[in-house]
């Protein structure tokens, strides 16, 4: 069984959500690129009234019409964009001196909308954000050349999503707080299905299928990623054996096959 239409459909609908805000970036780029030629600066009476804990709004730009600026914090920070109610808002470019850099939306000094942010480890992640975290559709690109695209709640892996490793191995299914967890499949880098069922903290957990090969599977109980439990074992699509299973082995009488033929030896 192959990498299934379903999930590559999916795959393709998360992709286009996220080629629709690089758009949103290479034009904010330019922006970037224009406000820098012309060197417009914000003053150190602006910058100076930004970074002040009582900052008086009135003699801020108080306009959904006010300019891009280039602002340089005294911390080595820059921002580039707008400062609407005294605040970043609108489209604009944020580079801290630690070497985190976020392009795209901002509402209320927050990361608030579409946008890409690139951590000073490599990773770089483009999507959606709500309230300065990520929050929603959105694919990070992991330094060591594995990729996350799917669903995001307060800046964790939640919900439905895709993870494929460097080695073209790919997991399509449900995460909870950064980990796979829900249901689940497991598909090789060939696009074989490997596995399919339930998941719990990165593991197989729960009711599932394990698949050699074409013909050779096991169907049933898991256990933190064991064949643990109930289940069936089938051979060229026959079954051979059904009933308790130990520590991914056959058990009778709580005991593995192995462990009953050692008796008798």
């Amino acid at each position: 069984m192959n990498l299934s239409r379903e999930y590559i459909n999916i795959y393709n609908q998360y992709l286009k959500s996220i080629n629709d805000t690089k758009k949103e970036i290479k034009t904010i780029k330019v922006i970037q690129k224009i406000t820098i030629k012309r060197k417009e600066k914000a003053t150190e009476e602006e910058i100076l009234a930004l970074e002040k804990e009582n900052i008086n709004i009135e003699e801020l730009p108080n306009s959904k019409k006010a300019s891009n600026k280039i602002y340089n914090f005294s911390n080595g920070d820059v921002y580039i964009g707008k400062i609407i109610d005294g605040k970043m808002n609108g489209k604009g470019i944020y580079t801290f001196i630690e070497g985190i850099e976020y392009i795209g939306e901002f509402k209320d000094d927050m990361k608030d909308g579409n946008g890409m942010i690139t951590f000073n480890n490599g990773n770089t992640y483009t999507g959606a954000f709500k309230c300065d975290k990520m929050n929603g559709i959105g694919q990070m690109i992991y330094n060591g050349g594995n990729e996350y695209i799917g669903n995001w709640e307060n800046s964790k892996r939640n919900g439905m999503g895709i993870y494929k490793w460097n080695d073209e191995c790919i997991y399509v299914g449900e995460f909870k707080n950064n980990k796979m967890d829900g249901n689940g499949s497991c598909y090789d880098s060939t696009g074989r299905l490997i596995y399919k069922g339930d998941w719990k903290n990165n593991l197989a957990h729960g009711q599932g299928t394990y698949i050699w090969e074409e013909g050779k599977r096991y169907e049933g109980e898991f256990v933190h990623g064991k064949r643990h439990g109930q289940g069936t074992f089938y051979l060229d699509n026959e079954l051979v054996y059904e009933g308790t299973w130990k520590f991914d082995k056959p058990s009778i009488f709580n005991r593995t096959l192995d462990e009953i033929f050692s008796f008798i030896i």
